[in-house]
């Protein structure tokens, strides 16, 4: 195969050649048919259109077809090895591939981590190999993978799906063989069914990168049950949703949180919730039943793609329409009344009697004449996003006539989705025939329709989201080396418990207003403690192993006198030794009763995720939180559009504002502290969970009146927010330098308020430059795209924003971004310069700037591309150790390269 496509800066896929192989050897093909290795000659060689070579030793021939001993023996160029061997052949035959440059493998053979200790064995040994050999392959244990519009079908699976523009990535074999079998009589079409299997090597996140930039991919079904990679499958998330919608089923929806959680929000959060969390930060959609799946599947496949969340539906059937409306109700789905207009339009057309409301219900006995008016009167309506179609077949009414009436209507107007529902079996037959035919999403039940209508809703909503540009405040207030301090002398004191004074203590390094605290071991100290903080006071018990005070009686508030003192003093010892006699006991610590006017009581809490590391909960606080389980969570990093979503997404939100009352809170001082706890998650990757509950919060101020925070050493070795399933800012980029001339100039990554308050100026010095300065289509695109680069997802973006500093105030000069290929390794660069500016060191500084955080990152090369007649491109590059060469295939392109 000629991989000159391939050359790194192009963008193409490194896995191309696994999904579109020129040619393909069967390695365990087989004579027998019911064997998986006789299923897959039979499949391949009938139906991929390149050359099909069978591998095995132990026949010179199968079905008439030569059958070679070894890879080192086939007569032409093979880019993709199709695997049905024995787990154990798996290694060597891999090594063997390598060595004849097969580079890209589907591994279909069980008997691998699913299998034992053995068998996990193994599979580690498969994976080392191909590493060291530079081999990507699916699998093990998996059901193969399909791409029907090149009849490739290397899968065991019964058939496979019309060609289509769906893309399906499942850990289960089962649900691809239930998808194939569905896909042809519903006339579904696919553009890839990947059976990920054990996922040894190619995981969700690099199948998710490949369908995002496959142009025969237009929305992407997942089936997941669990995540390996929480970074990548985020980063892929996000980079796929800007351009595609992507709609996630998962098993096991259960939580897995501790029984004996040390912290509030450990008992509120399990898998599922951050699992939630990760899909909404990457802008996917989640479905909960594998008919949603299908629903979802089926509307996606039409192509078709809705502008909002308002639907209107026309009916025959007012009790179809009732039930289609409780589930749009149930989803969220907005049912505007019809317009002026379509009454009007309606009320000369059809029966008096019909609802002049939406559903649009047009009486039983409607003729084709009254739906196809109805239809035309809903498709012209600005009130409504979407239309669904509900017939129920009466005995008057011809279903297939108003299905061929419909269907003409819809394609007319591609811009507004059209859902049909013809219910029933025998009389609609034929008319769901004429719907499947013109490519049409048609479902059987009212509510499947309406949760289909959903799913096109939310894509719509979490697209919008992820272009949004959202401002971020500045953090001068930090002092994370003090709270690193009081960190790092609990861990070196073989505590994983912070006392509260030092959770506080912690929380005021990151500039969050704390109640004052102080330690009593006796009465008397206590009494001392109270008379110089005032009455009345709260008395805790402390105690290192205790973490919810209150749930051993250790808690007494609006202790106003000395004698209450001495009385509470002993009560919460008395209750706490009876009801933890084993716990240490250090005496009590004393806080003044809080002042906060109209205060409402909540928490904001960090649990530790296995899989997706730090999640953020926000919701009601007090000591009845587990029982209220009113809350909301997100992963960090934040910014104030997450923040704000965050509380937005809980019950109490609605007691934030003017309450009976009660004045309304202060949102932006709750959305401050949010952001403070973000920031501190991001810096101390020791933290594995923190309680501030309750967050006392009014008009006036916010108050953290109680902190438990469990810390623990992180891993050895790991790089800065490694911890962090979304990559945080690079550090280390930030820099002042002077121009040539002596102007001061600042160096940063982009943030999300540069797209706001820049975003005039940015686009005049970008709309002044000469686009053909770098050819390189992914970076300079990207360098175009405020709203990516200001949302940037670090795994995978980065933008570095040059400003002038004068005595009239800063403005951009410079601009430049990387973006990681798939391959993870390599990443492609653009830099743009003010042209009043250029020669004096900003393209220059730029450039370091991204080899510097790229050499952070882990990335082992930097790609460009540019003409090669532009002299000072190529002697910015040249100065900063790229090497020029001619791009392969690409005549008076040079392409530059740097080892970071």
């Amino acid at each position: 195969m000629d991989h000159s496509i391939d050359t790194p800066g192009t963008g193409v896929h490194p896995l191309r050649p696994l999904f579109d192989p020129k040619g393909v050897v069967i390695v365990g093909a087989s004579p027998r048919s019911a064997s998986v290795g006789g299923h897959l000659v039979r499949k391949l060689t009938a139906q991929f259109a390149g050359p099909v070579y069978l591998l095995n030793p132990k026949h010179r021939s199968i079905d008439g077809q030569s059958c070679f001993p070894d890879v080192a023996s086939l007569p032409g160029p093979v880019d993709l090895a199709v695997i049905a061997s024995p787990a154990a052949t798996v290694p060597d035959i891999l090594a063997d591939c390598a060595r004849a440059g097969i580079c890209q493998a589907v591994v279909i053979s069980a008997g691998f981590g699913e299998a034992g200790d053995a068998g996990r064995a193994l599979e580690a040994r498969v994976r080392d190999v191909a590493r060291v050999h530079g081999i990507r392959f699916v699998g093990p244990n998996c059901v193969g993978l399909q791409r029907p519009s090149s009849g490739l079908d290397a899968s065991f699976l019964r058939s496979m799906p019309p060609a289509g523009r769906l893309g399906l990535v499942s850990q289960s074999g089962a649900i691809c063989s239930a998808i194939v079998d569905w896909a042809g009589p519903n006339d579904l079409g696919f553009s890839s069914i990947i059976s990920l299997g054990n996922g040894a090597d190619v995981g969700f996140g690099e199948a998710i990168s490949f369908l995002a930039a496959d142009p025969q991919t237009d929305a992407i079904l997942l089936y997941v049950e669990g995540v390996r990679d929480a970074r990548r499958f985020v980063s892929a998330l996000r980079a796929a949703t800007r351009v595609k919608p992507v709609v996630v089923l998962k098993s096991g929806r259960g939580t897995a949180a501790a029984v004996a959680a040390t912290t509030h929000t450990g008992a509120l959060l399990g898998s599922d919730a951050a699992f939630d969390a990760a899909l909404e930060r990457g802008g996917a959609v989640r479905v909960e039943t594998f008919g949603q799946l299908f629903a979802a599947a089926e509307i996606l496949g039409s192509g078709r793609r809705a502008q909002g969340n308002r639907l209107g539906i026309v009916t025959n059937g007012g009790g179809a329409g009732v039930l289609a409306t409780d589930r749009a109700e149930d989803m969220g789905i907005d049912l505007p009344a019809p317009s002026a207009d379509t009454l009007a339009a309606l009320d000369a057309v059809l029966s008096p009697h019909w609802s002049r409301a939406n559903p649009l219900d047009i009486i039983g006995d409607a003729m084709p004449e009254a739906f196809e008016a109805a239809i035309q009167a809903g498709l012209d309506d600005p009130a409504f996003d979407g239309l669904l179609i509900i017939l129920i077949p009466q005995a008057i009414t011809d279903a297939t006539d108003v299905a061929r009436r419909a269907v003409a209507l819809a394609q007319a107007r591609p811009d507004k989705p059209v859902l049909f529902c013809w219910m029933g079996q025998t009389s609609v037959t034929d008319a769901r025939r004429v719907i499947s035919a013109a490519g049409l999403p048609d479902f059987t039940t009212p509510e499947r329709a309406a949760e289909a209508f959903a799913f096109l809703a939310r894509h719509a909503h979490n697209r919008r989201l992820a272009q949004q540009t959202p401002s971020v405040r500045g953090r001068h207030d930090l002092d994370p080396d003090a709270a690193r301090e009081i960190v790092d002398d609990a861990l070196g004191a073989g505590r994983s418990m912070l006392s509260d004074g030092e959770a506080k203590a912690v929380l005021q390094a990151y500039g969050i207003p704390v109640g004052a605290t102080r330690r009593a071991a006796s009465p008397d100290a206590a009494l001392a403690v109270a008379t110089e903080l005032g009455w009345p006071v709260a008395v805790k018990i402390d105690s290192p192993d205790i973490s919810h005070k209150s749930d051993v009686g250790g808690v007494r508030l609006g202790v106003a006198t000395p004698q209450d003192l001495h009385a509470a003093f002993a009560a919460v010892t008395d209750a706490t030794r009876q009801a933890r006699p084993e716990a240490r006991i250090q005496g009590v610590t004393i806080e003044p009763m809080a002042k906060v006017r109209d205060g409402r009581e909540l928490l904001i809490g960090v649990s530790r995720d296995p899989v997706f590391g730090p999640v953020i909960a926000f919701g009601a606080g007090g000591t009845l939180v587990e029982v209220m389980r009113d809350s909301a969570v997100a992963l960090p990093p934040l910014n104030d559009l997450l923040a704000g979503r965050l509380i937005d997404g809980t019950r109490v939100a609605t007691l934030l504002g003017q309450f009976r009352n009660l004045a309304p809170v202060d949102r932006a001082q709750i959305e401050d502290v949010l952001l403070r706890v973000s920031q501190m998650v991001e810096d101390l990757p020791e933290i594995v969970a923190l309680d501030i509950n309750p967050l006392l919060a009014g008009p006036d101020e916010v108050l953290a009146l109680d902190a438990r925070i469990e810390v623990a050493r992180p891993p050895a070795g790991r790089t800065p927010g490694a911890h962090l399933a979304i990559a945080p800012s690079p550090r280390g980029t930030e820099r002042r330098f002077r121009l040539e001339d002596g102007r001061a100039v600042t160096l940063r990554p982009l943030r999300p308020d540069d797209a706001q308050d820049n975003d005039v100026l940015l686009r005049q010095m970008l709309a002044r430059e000469d686009r053909d300065r770098n050819l390189d289509a992914r970076a300079l695109t990207a360098i175009t795209d405020l709203a990516r680069l200001t949302q940037a997802d670090h795994e995978a973006d980065l933008a570095l924003l040059a400003r002038l500093v004068s005595r009239s105030g800063v403005r951009p000069i410079g601009l430049a971004c990387s973006i990681l290929d798939p391959d993870g390794q390599t990443a492609d660069c653009a830099v743009v310069v003010d042209r009043a500016l250029r020669g004096l060191g900003v393209g220059r500084s730029l450039l370091a700037g991204l080899i510097h955080a790229a050499r952070r990152q882990g990335i082992v090369r930097l790609t460009s591309l540019l003409r090669s007649g532009n002299a000072p491109m190529a002697a910015l590059l040249r100065g900063q150790g790229f090497a020029l060469r001619e791009a392969p295939g690409r005549q008076g392109v040079l392409l530059a390269e740097r080892l970071v």
